[in-house]
């Protein structure tokens, strides 16, 4: 035999070629089929003709996986081959970052984000940085048009899915994945573990698991236990889960952004997310991606793809804002990519690349038909072709082994629909009946499903049932000819894109179509059990709302909807549960109040619905209906609470007040709406009589009890409490007493005791509203698990009762965990109202202010901005530019005018009452700071305003610091005339300090010795406040002690009281004010802390002793002696020492 190479074989008509059969040419791997090779098989994993969007993507995860943002281009469009480094810092540093992808539909955003995943992924492979275990980690999820029938979150419910099939349930390729992904829920479960939002046994942990029953593994640590897969499954059903707490949006948004956050930080790449068909979001769903977009102090390490159709999406859609708003706040750290129709020579590529044709001119004629017809949408192109295909204009040539067509242009043109839809419908009509009835029964339903659950939802009635291999057979059939395709991410076929899905839709005809969904309907309701199959009962109810009236049992499909209703209100989404709601209130019109309980039951539910999302003429509607046909009162009370709470939600809280008296009166108690002397005196016997010579303390020993009337009796209370009405107040909360102790407590008297005893407390009755105070935090005790209520009546106490004698500082905390705990709960008014108390009573504390104090102050402001409480911003500006003006040098240091507030700007802008309020709380806090910084002008300008107010205040640590400063200034001025407000001020601090108050003495002796300066008065005072903790005012009472003692010549004394002044503004954060007086006193700019003293030990940096040589007036030595000096003592705490009336010994 000749020596032949080794590549050369008979057959291959003398080329030198490896032996191949005909697939190979073809690129068909299973080509000896005929009818395989009529088909045509698109190129995959290429894109075509977006190179520019797709350099976007990959610099801007090149940005964050580099830790440098410098590195992107400056003209927003990235080179292709930009290559990624995946070296940076900790993940926790570097922000997310958040593109929006527009497109019309079949445009190729899927496949754009697809290839950039592709792209990273690959590259990271061939980085030196790969361990060959941390893969980069995506997830998506996507939206249908059918979200009514979807539950709430369905795409970020599919996001977590994925998470946890990739990481929990092992879907790796490699042991090294597995172990690399058996690390990394370690690794979360540790931090979620340790988290005070979603850890164990909290309510965003139980939240979650609620509304993402797929998480659970994840969040339970059950994925480190062989039987992972019972315990998922061992779920509680829906039922059950309606019994429980109903999470606020607010909690949803903070649980999972804790999670998120917990999960990215754990990862060595960023982490990306990807939102498909954002157009089509549910309410909640475009409320929680606000907030996770808009997020830019917490959530880092994460990419969020947003895509969405751009013809969809006008300027009123809700994404719309959504985009605006995120833009507004991340800046640069979002990118907006949109994708156009591909060109002529991008269409031109992929044609010949799908049909085998080498060169391009060889399709001209093909293009020159198609791309009119579908404007370079890429799914329509390939839709067109499988159309030609179909018509055998497009046919492939067995014996040349090639595509070819032998009609001429116009005929193929003729040969090519305009409408996408009709053109998949005539594909559906060549498939067999069996995948026609499968894809019509995936098309109703809103997201991906199994073997089994497709086998139960095709059982019919004509014993033509399929079973689950057939089943199997019949979806890679489907796929095969482009219908479906499989996701590795939810392990189950879906739609190849939306446009098959309307086609499978409109492909039933009506009457079949309306036997088919009742039957779908009936199955999913009975395999809607257990949180995971929840979607079920969301997709069935939507079903038979689709169905006219004569298809369906009215009532039942009422009592579905109720309970469906529930089940969404449960899982936080009250936009579902109106939604469901106003069909049942549809379905029942024709024969409202037939069947009265069910008639009395909607309307009840759709007034609970309207008030909380604020329809108030939906709810006045409905509440007329019940009241014109309830039966009894018990069956009116709610809608007669619901137009009260709504009066109440208007700030009109005196009518509020008068409506809700006359709602309790319906019960007999005749609450007069204006009580007299007269009436407060025989309601206070009766509540004597009732007590029986026993104490609030009393109440304890009641039974806990469910009266929906007391939450009446508190709403009136503190409706009559914020519209100034007392003796009201006195009369309905004594009567709510009563009640209590002739039926038992119920959650809501705690609250309302707080409204009695902050009106006591404003009234001087500190003793009696301190006893009210402490029972109210007792019984509260037994609704903790009610986090709103505990969180509101502990704020309500420590703001409005408990401070009158407890230290700030015992406070504090409590204060701040009430603001986390009612923001969770999505209760923001009172949430910013303790956040509020917690910041006073951090200044009036004397607590360390600094950078990052003030930045808590803007992450507060920034949220009150975005919930559109400009009020509550305001009063935090006022603070942060407190606290800045403090910290930092100004040559105006009592103007309230920096980057943090400027004061002129926002009062111009504000209602008069908004204004009024503003400008006593700005005053108070340049009072405070004219004193510090001993501006007497300022003094006196504050004083005359603030003059001008009721001296009193329900928020016991903003009265606090007015009153206190407001005494001090006032005998810091020179005026007399200023001395009856300080006396005042004294007067209020004395009695609170015979009550037993710690909070009183420093103030007290403080202004007393400003009143009457002595050695001994300062001494008492400085003592005073140390003992309290209060460093701020014993710095002001050393200075202002020095101060006197340079006007007796005690200069070595002096000194060292400035000295310790300076080291205790230092240490509190007012660095600004240090500064000063080492400019007015300049031998403190040598001073040095001794090592291992506290805060006012100090020595000389020269001698050891209290003075140190100085160049200007102050304490300064002279050729080795002191200068003394004497002045006449008239004390005026705003003059320095060159103020002082000098004379020279």
């Amino acid at each position: 035999m000749p020596d032949y190479d080794d590549n050369y074989v008979s057959g291959c008509h003398g080329t030198v070629a490896e032996q191949l059969d005909e697939a190979y040419y073809d690129d068909r791997s299973d080509a000896d089929d005929d009818m395989e090779k009529g088909r045509i098989k698109f190129p995959k994993n290429k894109l075509y003709g977006r190179d520019k969007e797709l350099g976007v993507l990959r610099q801007l995860y090149g940005a964050m996986a580099t830790n440098n943002s410098e590195e992107r281009a400056d003209d927003g469009a990235a080179r292709e081959g930009t290559r990624i480094s995946f070296a940076g810092s900790s993940p926790s540093n570097i922000d997310s970052r958040v593109v929006f992808l527009s497109g019309y539909s079949g445009v190729g955003k899927s496949a754009l984000v697809a290839e950039f995943i592709n792209q990273i992924q690959q590259e990271y492979n061939n980085s030196a940085a790969n361990d060959s275990s941390s893969p980069v980690l995506h997830f998506s999820g996507k939206y249908t048009q059918q979200s009514s029938g979807a539950a709430p979150f369905s795409a970020v419910s599919e996001v977590f899915g994925n998470i946890v099939s990739s990481l929990v349930n092992g879907q790796q390729r490699s042991e090294e994945e597995k172990k690399y992904t058996r690390s990394l829920c370690t690794k979360i479960w540790k931090k979620i573990q340790s988290s005070g939002v979603i850890g164990p046994d909290t309510d965003g942990n139980e939240i979650l698991i609620e509304i993402f029953p797929s998480l659970r593994p994840l969040l339970d640590g059950s994925f480190a236990n062989n039987n992972k897969l019972q315990r998922m499954e061992s779920m509680s059903n829906v039922e059950d889960g309606e019994k429980k707490g109903e999470p606020t949006m607010n909690a949803v948004k903070e649980s999972t952004s804790e999670l998120l956050t917990l999960i990215a930080s754990s990862l060595q790449r960023p982490l990306i997310l990807f939102l498909d068909d954002l157009q089509w979001a549910d309410g909640p769903s475009m409320e929680l991606l606000l907030f996770l977009l808009a997020n830019d102090t917490q959530l880092k390490n994460l990419m969020f793809i947003c895509a969405y159709r751009s013809n969809e999406v006008g300027v009123d859609h809700p994404f719309a804002n959504i985009m605006t708003k995120v833009t507004e706040s991340r800046g640069q750290l979002v990118a907006k990519v949109d994708l156009f129709s591909l060109s002529q020579e991008a269409i031109s590529l992929f044609i010949a690349d799908s049909i085998g044709m080498e060169e391009v001119d060889s399709v001209a004629e093909l293009v020159e038909v198609i791309y009119p017809k579908t404007m370079g949408n890429i799914f329509c192109v390939m839709q067109a072709l499988e159309e030609l295909v179909r018509k055998n204009a497009l046919y492939y040539d067995i014996m040349c082994f090639e595509w070819r067509w032998t009609v001429d242009k116009v005929e193929l043109a003729n040969q090519v629909s305009a409408d996408v839809v009709e053109t998949i419908k005539d594909k559906i009509k060549g498939l067999s009946t069996d995948i026609q009835r499968l894809l019509s029964v995936m098309a109703f339903i809103p997201q991906s499903v199994g073997v089994p659950v497709l086998k139960e939802l095709l059982m019919n009635d004509e014993d033509n049932s399929l079973d689950e291999n057939k089943i199997a057979s019949l979806l890679k059939e489907a796929s095969e000819d482009g219908m479906l395709m499989w996701s590795t991410e939810s392990r189950n076929y879906v739609f190849s894109h939306d446009r098959i899905r309307e086609a499978s839709r409109e492909y039933v005809v009506e009457e079949d179509r309306d036997k088919m969904l009742r039957h779908m309907a009936d199955v999913l309701q009975r395999l809607g059990k257990g949180s995971k199959m929840e979607w079920c009962l969301y997709t069935a109810v939507d079903l038979l709302n689709s169905l006219p009236p004569d298809k369906v049992d009215v009532a039942d499909l009422i009592k579905l909807n109720l309970r469906v209703s529930k089940i969404a209100r449960s899982r936080g989404s009250p936009e579902k549960e109106n939604m469901l709601l106003r069909e049942s209130l549809e379905r029942l019109q024709p024969f409202k109040w037939n069947n009265y309980d069910q008639s009395l039951e909607v309307y009840n539910a759709v007034i609970a619905s309207e008030c909380n999302l604020g329809n108030g003429d939906s709810m006045s509607t409905a509440i007329d209906e019940v009241l014109d046909h309830a039966k009894s009162l018990q069956d009116k009370f709610s809608a007669y609470f619901a137009m009260v709470q709504h009066l109440r939600i208007s700030k009109d809280y005196r009518t509020a007040a008068h409506e809700g008296v006359k709602v309790l009166n319906m019960y007999s108690y005749n609450i007069p709406l204006q009580p007299t002397k007269i009436d407060l005196i025989r309601e206070k016997m009766k509540l004597i009589l009732a007590f029986k010579s026993r104490s609030y303390a009393s109440l304890l020993k009641l039974p806990i009890i469910e009266d929906p009337i007391f939450e009446l009796f508190n709403q009136v209370c503190w409706d009559a409490l914020f519209s100034g009405q007392p003796r009201l107040l006195m009369v309905v909360a004594w009567t709510a007493i009563r009640r209590a102790i002739e039926k038992g407590v119920e959650r809501h008297l705690p609250h309302m005791l707080v409204a009695l005893g902050t009106l006591l407390g404003k009234k001087g009755n500190i003793k009696a509203a301190n006893e009210i105070g402490n029972v109210a935090l007792t019984v509260s005790e037994n609704f903790r698990d009610n986090k709103a209520d505990y969180s509101s009546t502990r704020f309500a106490n420590y703001a409005g009762i408990i401070f009158y004698l407890q230290s700030f500082r015992s406070g504090v905390d409590i204060l701040h965990q009430c603001y986390k705990d009612l923001r969770f709960v999505g209760r923001f008014e009172p949430a910013l109202g303790s956040q509020l108390n917690y910041i006073y009573a951090y200044f009036a504390a004397g607590y360390q202010m600094g950078t990052i104090f003030e930045s808590k102050l803007l992450v507060v402001d920034e949220f009150c901005k975005s919930i559109d409480k400009s009020g509550f911003a305001a009063s935090f500006q006022i603070h942060r530019q407190f606290a800045m003006n403090l910290r930092q040098r100004s040559d105006h240091p009592t103007f309230l005018s920096g980057p943090a507030f400027q004061q002129d700007t926002a009062l111009a802008n504000m209602s008069d009452q908004a204004r009024k309020m503003t400008l006593r709380d700005a005053s108070i806090f340049r009072l405070e700071l004219a004193f510090i910084f001993n501006d007497s002008e300022c003094m006196a300008e504050m004083l005359e305003t603030l003059s001008g107010y009721p001296f009193e205040d329900q928020v016991i640590s903003r009265f606090y610091i007015r009153a206190c400063f407001m005494g001090l200034a006032a005998f810091s001025l020179a005026e007399k005339n200023y001395h009856a407000i300080g006396n005042k001020c004294l007067k209020y601090f004395r009695r609170m300090k015979k009550l037993g108050s710690t909070n009183a003495p420093p103030a007290y002796f403080f202004i007393a010795a400003l009143k009457k300066p002595t050695k001994k008065a300062f001494t008492t005072a400085i003592d005073s406040c140390r003992e309290a903790s209060m460093p701020h005012l014993e710095a002001m009472a050393r200075e202002r002690y020095a101060m006197f003692l340079l006007t007796r010549n005690e200069l070595e004394l002096a000194n060292s009281c400035l000295t310790s002044a300076y080291w205790l503004y230092f240490d509190w954060g007012a660095h600004g004010k240090s500064l000063s007086l080492a400019r007015e006193y300049p031998f403190l700019k040598a001073v040095k802390r001794a090592k291992g003293t506290g805060t006012g030990s100090h020595v000389s940096s020269r001698s050891g002793t209290a003075t140190a040589k100085s160049a200007v007036s102050g304490s300064v030595q002279n050729s080795g002696g002191i200068y003394k000096r004497q002045g006449t003592f008239n004390y005026n705490s705003t003059m320095s020492s060159r103020e002082l009336i000098k004379k020279r010994r």
